[in-house]
């Protein structure tokens, strides 16, 4: 994970010998502007508390750098399992069928919660979401480029990163020409809704808690739903979805239906779904980069190289737009 996390239990903590929690702090080092924005976390984390969308609960934000080198907030540890796998193999057909329907319920209850009335109504601007994200993201996916440079000799994998950085501006263009095509809708988005960032119940097929909130922000909620749909675009579900899981479309109609709206159309899942992906490009860039620097907050952020570069296919054939030949170097 980008932001680095440590359980803490004991005595010393609350005074429950039993009472485990959770401090999650910025990254050491240099950072990204508008990178590991760990306060924005807490204050929705603090606002979503007594909501259906299940949420640890957080105690306290300390924003003095003299106590741990960076930002950090506590809050409570969950007991759970957090899987990755989207195929979930270890479940049964009827199993599988139950967390994605759960899953599909949070996000829907979600996007209906009412964010003035959760004094939420500065936690992003409102309209425009799809430009502020070209906008916001082409930014990191920019900033990072002169750190793959400086440090190409260190990974193997930079110059490919490198010889791809014209696909993803291309994808850039395509995307933002389209970005006010669609009808606007603002709801909160949290941004990285994806199994990975979900706390199931130790037994059952369900959702404990949601977590990983930095990215959260006022937008548009099919964003939500495409990029929770990317293992059906271009990830393991796309060839092999095992019994029990549903379809993209059967995902998109049970959400749509919860929440009472109409079926987006074809063109506009297709552009939400390449710009996830073209989010998860810059993402993926800004990890690598971090990695490079060495003070990233995963021991696994090189690997987010190959990522970057399939992201940017993924979304590039979505979207029609043919990869040049330099490109697959």
């Amino acid at each position: 994970m980008s932001n680095p996390t440590y359980l803490v239990w004991g005595d010393a903590v609350t005074g429950e010998k039993s009472r485990k929690v959770i401090i999650r702090k910025k990254p050491s080092g240099k950072l990204l502007p508008g990178a590991h924005q760990i306060e924005r976390e807490y204050r929705i984390l603090k606002a979503l508390e007594g909501t259906k969308v299940p949420c640890p609960k957080v105690f306290a934000l300390c924003e003095d750098k003299n106590v741990l080198g960076q930002c950090f907030y506590v809050m409570d540890y969950v007991e759970g399992r957090v899987l990755e796998d989207d195929r979930l193999p270890t479940f049964t057909p009827e199993e599988r069928k139950e967390l994605y329907d759960h899953m599909n319920e949070i996000m829907a209850e979600l996007h209906k919660l009412d964010f003035v009335k959760l004094g939420l109504e500065n936690h992003g601007k409102k309209g425009n979401y799809a430009k502020r994200q070209l906008n916001t993201w082409g930014r990191q996916f920019h900033l990072g480029i002169p750190v793959i440079e400086k440090y190409k000799d260190k990974h193997y994998y930079a110059p490919k990163i490198i010889a791809n950085t014209p696909q993803l501006y291309k994808l850039i263009d395509v995307l933002t020409a389209q970005a006010e095509k669609f009808p606007e809708e603002t709801t909160i988005a949290h941004g990285d809704f994806r199994l990975g960032n979900l706390i199931l119940d130790p037994v059952k097929p369900r959702v404990a808690a949601v977590l990983d909130w930095e990215i959260s922000t006022l937008g548009h909620p099919l964003c939500d739903l495409a990029y929770f749909l990317m293992p059906h675009s271009g990830g393991l579900l796309v060839k092999n979805r095992p019994a029990g899981i549903p379809s993209k479309m059967e995902f998109i109609e049970s959400y749509c239906k919860s929440r009472g709206i109409p079926l987006p159309s074809t063109e506009e899942i297709a552009f939400w779904t390449a710009l996830v992906h073209f989010r998860m490009a810059a993402i993926c860039h800004g990890v690598y980069a971090r990695g490079l620097q060495g003070n990233a907050g995963s021991n696994k952020a090189l690997d987010r190289g190959s990522a970057f570069v399939d992201n940017i296919k993924i979304g590039m054939r979505v979207m029609g737009i043919p990869m040049e030949e330099s490109s697959n170097l």
